[in-house]
């Protein structure tokens, strides 16, 4: 038999890392009592369930009443380790204190049937093996849903997520034309119009009729037509009449800019399990929050806001930056970063055409990337000519090379 002992804390990808890679047959869990009151262990064990390891009937939780003390630690150990003498050990001594660190290095280092390893949170791709000396490849690639699972979050409505998905698939390429012609004044002024309209009659909740009497027009011809294509309206001369549903309506006012991000974001090799309108709670605080795109690199999660219109109510930017670190900071995680990705000239000084001083300031102090209108149409006009730079110029913009 093997045990995996897993030192508890709120960061539990390493921990999580460990059980993939090593996949004992018990895991025990030593566990503070400020651990305990956040309920990490069970959150942890979440984690690993949507991950598809199992070990909610296959675990073994330890008490430490002082995790400041190296004594106390090994004390705590003592028991477990006699229950389970003749068990193979793999002692993951990353998490938890530091003191708890060195009790569990000290109290297994002279034992036969022991493994100690430990992840550095610089490179989590393999486990250096203090036994044997030779690293342990990590393979396992975190989840959105097991990160956010060891922070007390679920998943929300993740089959309508993934219909969303499919559905924003068939209209990533007229996305990307939208975001080509982001600071086009005439589709400027067609997608203006629409919001006015949808905010009037509450489209993005119960769709839209439109008519010849909205005065819904737009002169450029190739996106003119594709948007009539995609959704089926109607066009007498440059105006368009027909239906609108909600998710038609949600997407031509400002959600394909989400849709081009995503799609932009699922071509890079370095980023996996990108997902498009994530909803997450946690329970216990009664906590939601939806984030426009999601994604995991290097076990870390990102989050990105999208922004267009003219943000009339946020003539600065500040108040989106705030939001986003909001968000962040609610997560209560350290391995998380977020982008903004907007549309919007609020965030350009006027004089210098580069994103404003006091902005790009506050982002580098939050961990934010902004990714400003002019970027979003140079990245839009590369996917539309089918441009073999593309992934390298994404993976630049986001992951910085």
């Amino acid at each position: 038999m093997k045990a995996m002992l897993c030192l508890i804390s709120e960061q539990h990808v390493p921990n999580l890392l460990g059980v993939h890679e090593l996949e004992p047959d018990i895991l025990v869990l030593l566990e503070t009592e400020g651990m305990r009151k956040k309920d990490a262990a069970n959150n942890f064990l979440k984690a690993l369930a949507i991950g598809g390891r199992d070990y909610f009937t296959r675990h073994e939780i330890v008490p430490l009443k002082d995790g400041d003390s190296i004594e106390e630690t090994e004390k705590a150990l003592e028991g477990v380790y006699r229950k389970y003498r003749d068990a193979e050990w793999v002692v993951n001594i990353t998490g938890g204190t530091k003191p708890m660190s060195i009790g569990a290095y000290e109290f297994f280092r002279h034992k036969e049937n022991s493994r100690i390893i430990y992840i550095s949170a610089s490179d989590q791709s393999k486990a250096i093996d203090f036994s044997l000396g030779a690293d342990i490849p990590l393979r396992h690639r975190t989840t959105v849903a097991e990160f956010l699972a060891g922070y007390g979050f679920d998943v929300l409505k993740y089959e309508k997520m993934k219909e969303n998905e499919m559905r924003s698939e068939r209209w990533l390429g007229l996305a990307a034309e939208i975001a080509a012609r982001s600071q086009n004044g005439a589709v400027l002024g067609f997608l203006a119009n629409l919001s006015r309209i949808s905010n009037d009659r509450k489209g993005r909740d119960r769709g839209l009729e439109i008519s010849e009497a909205d005065g819904l027009f737009l002169s450029d011809d190739h996106l003119r037509e594709m948007i009539a294509s995609s959704f089926a309206l109607a066009c007498d001369g440059e105006r368009f009449t027909g239906a609108l549903d909600k998710y038609a309506v949600r997407f031509l006012t400002g959600g394909w800019l989400e849709v081009f991000t995503w799609g932009l974001l699922k071509g890079l090799d370095r980023a996996w399990d990108v997902h498009l309108g994530l909803q997450i709670e946690r329970k216990n605080e009664m906590l939601q929050n939806d984030l426009d795109v999601a994604f995991m690199t290097d076990q870390s999660l990102r989050i990105v806001e999208c922004k267009t219109g003219g943000q009339e109510h946020d003539r600065e930017g500040s108040d989106t930056l705030y939001k986003i670190e909001a968000i962040r900071r609610q997560l209560g995680a350290l391995r998380v970063q977020s982008y903004l990705v907007t549309t919007s000239e609020n965030v350009i000084d006027s004089g210098t055409g580069k994103v404003k001083e006091h902005l790009e300031n506050r982002s580098r102090l939050y961990g934010c990337t902004i990714i400003d209108p002019r970027r979003v149409a140079e990245l839009a006009r590369m996917y539309l000519a089918g441009d073999a730079q593309l992934n390298a110029k994404v993976a630049q913009v986001f992951l910085g090379g």
